[in-house]
């Protein structure tokens, strides 16, 4: 991968990274010199303050990440985090709860943008790695995952304090958790490097269809493991209708809203439309999926997938979200970046690298043993492993839902899950943009 490419493919110096550092610095020391001053006097315009805080503290810490050979989304993810609660507070708990409609908005547009990129006619040869990589990796990452929570469970103390049923209903969460891998991480790399062929094709496959398969695992997990977390407890039928709703319904909703934006689009010879419309279309489906609470991001790559497989003009769509795929990317992993709880770390840190450790070393076994059971070629059985480690927005999700349905252990269970969610959320991108350059070069 060249060190010194960015996302538009221009040259980033050795200045022009010193240059991007230098205003870095001066934009956190100004928004922290002001920021009492602005809590005050610009109530009103807080959150626009934020925002344009983020986009510009985010675009410049990209800058200095491509100087850097990482990628750009590294940068933002970083700025949030020195933004954020955990570092220097210029980001406090509120003010990220705050932006996040606009956070949902962007996540609209990225699931929508990876719904795009899965065209039927590029899935179809891969159709069997795909399936076989998804079910392999999901099936043999959850049961390691489940021993190797029951591995650091005496160094846990709230693990160690609970029975083994109990210990069982966590290490079953965390295990499918931890084969969720993340679609809006990846396709921004993708995008990054603007990168095609058959890995992309193939990573994008299984990173969503696993996303489905994972999300309907953990919410019928939920279901599975109430009776050990709560012995007095059974199995309720209203779970199982709950997880027909948010997950059918999402695939149902955004197929529907999909194809009724694909008529508006209509065809090839008609006249293109204004990239607003797809911004207000991407608003339409946070308010949709809000109001019937279904899954937002499964509802975006759905409606996504339908307008472009239905519609000639659905590339519109797609070079209409590139067009500013750079600043929606910038605000969305800086938010992520801020929502981490880095406090996390110094409770679970031996553990948490105890469970990032295994949860590699399952994905890289699982990937190639499947890919190589599929046939697929040599060179994408070496390198499609390491684009399936990164974890995103859909995990953080995911955990934050358990910590819903059993406040009683809720708060520790976030608090392990963040600690190990850090390695994933900043590792698994700079793994993915390594693959993506060796598979550019034709190296395994």
């Amino acid at each position: 991968m060249n060190s010194s490419s960015n996302v538009s493919g221009r040259s980033v110096g050795p200045n022009e990274a010193v240059r991007a550092a230098v205003m870095l610095v001066l934009l956190f020391g100004l928004t922290h010199l002001t920021s009492g001053v602005a809590a005050s006097v610009l109530s009103d315009g807080r959150l626009a303050v934020l925002v344009g805080f983020l986009l510009l503290t985010a675009s410049l810490a990209g800058t200095i990440a491509a100087a850097m050979g990482l990628p750009r989304l590294t940068g933002f993810i970083l700025v949030g985090i020195a933004a954020g609660p955990s570092v220097s507070g210029l980001l406090p708990s509120a003010a990220v709860g705050d932006l996040k409609l606009i956070d949902d908005f962007a996540l609209a547009l990225i699931a929508m943008l990876a719904g795009g990129e899965l065209q039927t006619q590029q899935l179809r040869p891969h159709a069997r790695t795909i399936l076989w990589t998804t079910f392999g990796v999901t099936g043999i990452v959850w049961v390691g995952m489940v021993l190797a929570v029951f591995a650091v469970r005496p160094v846990v103390p709230f693990l160690a304090d609970l029975p083994w049923t109990g210990a069982l209903g966590v290490a079953l969460l965390l295990g499918v958790w931890s084969a969720n891998s993340s679609p809006d991480l990846t396709v921004a790399v993708i995008e990054e490097r603007h990168a095609k062929g058959t890995l992309v094709e193939i990573l994008l496959g299984v990173t969503i269809v696993k996303d489905v398969v994972v999300i309907l695992l953990f919410t019928l997990t939920l279901v599975l493991a109430a009776p050990l977390l709560r012995p007095g407890e059974g199995l309720s039928l209203d779970s199982f209708v709950l997880l027909a709703r948010e997950v059918g319904g999402a695939l149902v909703v955004g197929s529907a809203l999909g194809w009724v934006f694909s008529q508006y689009l209509g065809g090839a010879s008609t006249r293109p439309r204004s990239p607003m419309a797809t911004f207000l279309f991407a608003y339409v489906l946070v308010v949709v999926a809000a109001g019937l609470h279904i899954e937002l991001l499964l509802t975006g790559v759905a409606a996504g997938f339908v307008i472009e497989n239905l519609s000639p003009a659905g590339d519109r769509m797609i070079q209409g979200i590139r067009a500013v795929a750079v600043v929606i990317f910038a605000f969305f992993f800086a938010v992520a970046g801020a929502s981490l709880d880095l406090g996390a770390v110094g409770r679970y840190g031996f553990a948490a690298l105890v469970l990032f450790s295994a949860r590699v070393a399952l994905t890289r076994y699982s990937a190639r043993l499947a890919m190589r059971r599929a046939g697929t070629e040599a060179s994408i059985v070496r390198l499609g492993w390491q684009g399936l480690i990164s974890q995103g927005g859909v995990s953080l999700g995911l955990i934050l839902v358990a910590d819903q349905r059993f406040p009683e252990i809720g708060p520790e269970l976030v608090a392990l899950a963040m600690s190990i969610i850090i390695g994933n959320i900043l590792g698994g991108p700079i793994l993915l943009g390594r693959a993506l350059a060796a598979g550019e070069r034709g190296e395994g």
